[in-house]
């Protein structure tokens, strides 16, 4: 960087600065008796579970930092600290702890911030436990927000209003084993080439059913292909795969489509109950087992529901370097399944939001947004292999120099969102349970259609579109 650059990012940071300190004035002026000789406790909740995520909670506690020396710098008599828990346990277990504290409506009980996925807000907007957040990104706009990726900001928005701040987007892909694709005579050529074969649509499901049957007769891996053990938006990626869709735009309800979603049953039946290259009981995995069997073992060669954040995961827990995954991994996207259906991959947004019962909300907002800051987001990135929320990031050295988050971006256009409905969580669970049923032998993907109609139609009923 020039000298002169230098000096222009040195007066932006100072000019930021100074309207934070006078914003902090206001509140102090305005509240003394709320704010003055007082050290505010702000508590946040967060989540991975993925063990790399842990900035979620960390970026808080350095906004606070940042925050506590504009107020010295300004002379104001209050202090910020942030007690902020980092969940790892699942996320049924992170939302019944949420609902509950919620429900308790104890001010005590309630974080003033809690982080989740943009799939929780509709359900937690209705309920009146969050709060609004358009003041506050209005408020900042000029200075942060309008920095965003623009789509991020549909993913948290609910009834025409912004209910959360995004605080991470990540890419899902299907991982490969490098190794056990030369074992079968692929070329470094071969597997370079990937990505654009299922990109173009010259790769299919079908091909990788092929694979999984090639890698099985040939002895490479106990179980070819794997999947996650849980529920997850992942599911409805095949779908798509399959020329369905899941939300109607026009009208905003959710959609069975029901060609598509029994293509995707009979898909998994195939994996599991006829070609047996994935586990009949894989819904009853440990995510443990899932990675080392794909990582360490070498007993997988696929994992059709994989993660970007799992290439961290897999450095962190697993003790594998990043030098090892790029000898031995390779990703692409879900590869399209019929001639309607597309190739694709599904994001999940994560977002901060601010609780109703929150006794600081603005100094809440005041906090995400510090938290929000370029390189303490890249830190984010960096750390748990997740994308850019910011234009700006982009072009931060230290994120432009990843050459995984670079090939991990080249799948974004071709990303998905679930909708933000209050029964796309039940939707989720029960498409999950479904194809359970169906890889468990129990039900077949016909009686697991009907299964699944039924229950849709009964939680949703005027609000679910049958096709």
């Amino acid at each position: 960087m020039e000298e002169g650059e230098d000096t222009v990012l040195a007066f932006r940071r100072l000019a930021w600065s100074i309207v934070l300190a006078l914003f902090v004035f206001a509140l102090v002026g305005t509240g003394s008796a709320v704010y003055a000789q007082e050290l505010v406790t702000l508590r946040a909740w967060t989540i991975g579970p993925d063990t790399p995520a842990f900035y979620r909670a960390e970026n808080l506690k350095l906004a606070a930092e940042r925050l506590n020396k504009i107020l010295e710098a300004a002379g104001a008599d209050v202090r910020v600290e942030v007690e902020a828990d980092f969940w790892t346990e699942s996320w049924d277990s992170y939302r019944r702890r949420a609902i509950l504290a919620f429900e308790s409506g104890d001010p005590n009980a309630i974080p003033d911030i809690i982080n989740s996925s943009h799939l929780d807000i509709p359900t937690w907007a209705a309920a009146g436990w969050i709060v609004p957040m358009d003041p506050y990104i209005e408020r900042y706009w000029d200075m942060t927000y309008q920095d965003f990726f623009p789509h991020l900001w549909d993913s948290v928005t609910y009834a025409g209003q912004r209910w959360g701040v995004p605080q991470d987007i990540e890419v899902r892909m299907v991982f490969y084993r490098k190794d056990h694709l030369k074992a079968l005579g692929w070329t470094d050529e071969d597997i370079a080439d990937l990505p654009r074969r299922v990109r173009d649509k010259e790769f299919t499901l079908q091909d990788l059913v092929e694979l999984g049957k090639q890698l099985r007769d040939a002895g490479v891996s106990e179980w070819p292909i794997l999947h996650r053990p849980t529920a997850g938006p992942d599911f409805f990626q095949f779908v798509v795969a399959y020329g369905g869709e899941y939300e109607d735009p026009a009208t905003g309800k959710l959609v069975l489509d029901r060609d598509a979603v029994l293509e995707t049953l009979r898909f998994f039946q195939t994996l599991t109950q006829q070609e047996r290259l994935t586990p009949p009981g894989m819904t009853s995995w440990a995510w443990p087992t899932v990675h080392r069997s794909l990582v360490v073992d070498g007993t997988a060669s696929v994992q059709i529901t994989g993660g970007m954040w799992n290439w961290a995961e897999w450095q962190r827990d697993l003790g594998v370097s990043e030098d090892y995954l790029f000898e031995n991994i390779t990703f692409t996207l879900i590869p399209a399944g019929n001639d309607d259906g597309r190739p694709n991959q599904a994001g999940q947004p994560q977002a901060y939001m601010i609780t109703r019962a929150s006794q600081h909300k603005d100094l809440a907002a005041l906090l995400i947004t510090l938290a929000s800051a370029v390189d303490l987001n890249t830190n984010h990135a960096l750390e748990g292999a997740k994308l850019a929320i910011r234009r700006s990031q982009t072009a931060f050295p230290v994120f432009a120099e990843s050459t995984y988050l670079s090939m991990a971006a080249t799948l974004v256009p071709d990303q998905i969102f679930l909708p933000a409905h209050e029964a796309t969580g039940f939707y989720n669970s029960a498409l999950y349970e479904a194809i359970g049923a169906v890889e468990a032998g129990m039900l077949r993907p016909e009686q697991a259609l009907q299964e699944l109609e039924r229950r849709l139609r009964s939680q949703l009923g005027d609000d679910l579109i049958v096709k």
